[in-house]
């Protein structure tokens, strides 16, 4: 994933923390293997479990340079969507030749079909990602993003092209789609690309990266991680809401050796990632956080009766996906339990120690998954009441594990977490401080 602060690449209030409960070893079973850039999972009413697999870009005249690195970002038609029947063991791709772009030549970080979602009549609908300036995708946008006056942020994320023979040309990226999982029928429901492009709700970069997809009754919840956006769109297609994630002042965050930006109090951009729909109706999204990636800075925000964010949980580094299971319980994914920059091997994302978290109704917390959990995307709950995760995301070789026999043991002293409805979010810019 390339994007503005999802970066996937290098670039409170009454606080009580909880030490994490330890986990006893969890037997992990592989149930899908050969997955490519694999992200978002979900269950289907028969059983099955569906994989979104963004795909491996394409080895074409259709590249753009990355921001971030001296490498190039390719498109081609890669990314699809995998069935895994459990009963039967078999996994088949039932959308194939998809848009997708990846890094090249590593084939890693694609952005394509990025999570599948069924609304209560078992209609299939998916979200495609994006990353970049949304001028950049295809011809359409960029004729309409001509005199576009951007911001100085702008060239962290790329920068608009000045030939039109150079563009992506993935106009089927950074869109809402009903899916016909049978005939492989698109039906385009909302353009989130084109909605940044004419309205950049939070004021930074033009970005977008729809990641996360979520619904209820008749509504869609969509994470967008590259605008910073939280938007509801009706089944047929019409804007309901679009809600800015608020930004954070951290006071002393760490910087990579020789960064350009010294550390200290920074501004970070929230990056929405995963989001639901939890017990009591309302909406809870996870944040990655903007680059560097502190530890213990991300946060489960809910979305209030008034629909304004509210932190719900902290103290999480890099949250990827988050679920509820049957009995209340939250489950947490982080991509990687330290920053970014601090295990990879120039920009390699592949093999970071990632975890899972459970939060009790009460606040108990507790890691229920963690030793062979590496950059981790996606993490659902079976109506079994089993855990799934999406693991070894990044590049051609990810899987989805079953967490079996997950247990933990309690610490002495352990307190309980942060967990509370109705903490306004209260942020200060720097100038205040």
């Amino acid at each position: 994933m390339k994007l503005k602060s999802i970066g996937y690449s290098l670039l409170t209030f009454s606080v009580v923390f909880t030490n994490a409960i330890p986990a006893l070893a969890a037997n992990l079973t592989t149930v899908g293997s050969g997955l490519n850039n694999p992200v978002g999972i979900t269950f289907g009413s028969d059983g099955s479990l569906y994989v979104a697999e963004t795909g491996t870009g394409g080895n074409t005249d259709r590249c753009q340079t990355s921001p971030f690195e001296t490498i190039e970002i390719c498109a081609g038609q890669t990314s699809s969507l995998t069935q895994i029947d459990l009963t039967n063991n078999t996994q088949t791709r039932v959308i194939t030749e998809f848009d997708s772009t990846a890094y090249q030549p590593s084939q890693e970080q694609g952005s394509g079909i990025q999570e599948l979602a069924f609304d209560s009549q078992g209609n299939a609908y998916f979200i495609s990602g994006y990353g970049g300036y949304p001028g950049n995708r295809d011809l359409d946008l960029f004729e309409l993003a001509e005199g576009t006056e951007l911001p100085p942020q702008q060239t962290i994320v790329g920068l608009p092209i000045e030939d039109p023979t150079q563009l992506l040309d993935t106009p089927d990226l950074g869109k809402l789609f009903k899916v016909n999982l049978a005939t492989q029928e698109l039906t385009e429901i909302f353009d989130f690309a084109l909605y940044e492009q004419l309205n950049n709700l939070d004021g930074s970069d033009y970005n977008s990266y729809p990641f996360a997809i979520a619904i209820q009754d008749d509504s869609v919840y969509v994470s967008d991680a590259g605008a910073n956006v939280i938007y509801t769109i009706g089944l047929e297609g019409e804007l309901i809401d679009a809600i800015v994630a608020p930004t954070q002042l951290v006071e002393d965050v760490e910087v990579p050796p020789n960064f350009p930006i010294a550390g200290g109090p920074l501004e970070l951009q929230a990056v929405p990632t995963g989001i639901t729909v939890g017990p009591d109706g309302a909406v809870y999204y996870g944040e990655l956080t903007g680059f560097p990636f502190p530890e213990g800075e991300a946060k489960v925000i809910r979305i209030n009766e008034a629909g304004e964010p509210e932190v719900f949980l902290d103290g999480f580094t890099q949250i990827i996906d988050i679920a509820f299971d049957q009995e209340g319980n939250l489950l947490v994914l982080q991509f990687a339990d330290e920053a970014q920059w601090k295990n990879s091997v120039n920009g390699d994302l592949k093999n970071l120690p990632a975890s899972a978290i459970k939060v009790t109704p009460d606040g108990e917390r507790m890691t229920i998954a963690s030793e062979g959990i590496f950059s981790a995307t996606g993490i659902q709950v079976s109506p079994d009441g089993e855990i799934y995760i999406t693991n070894n995301a990044i590049g051609t070789n990810g899987s989805v594990v079953r967490v079996d026999d997950a247990k933990s043991v309690s610490e002495p002293g352990t307190i309980l977490a942060l967990f509370f409805f109705g903490a306004v979010v209260s942020l200060k810019s720097k100038e205040s401080r």
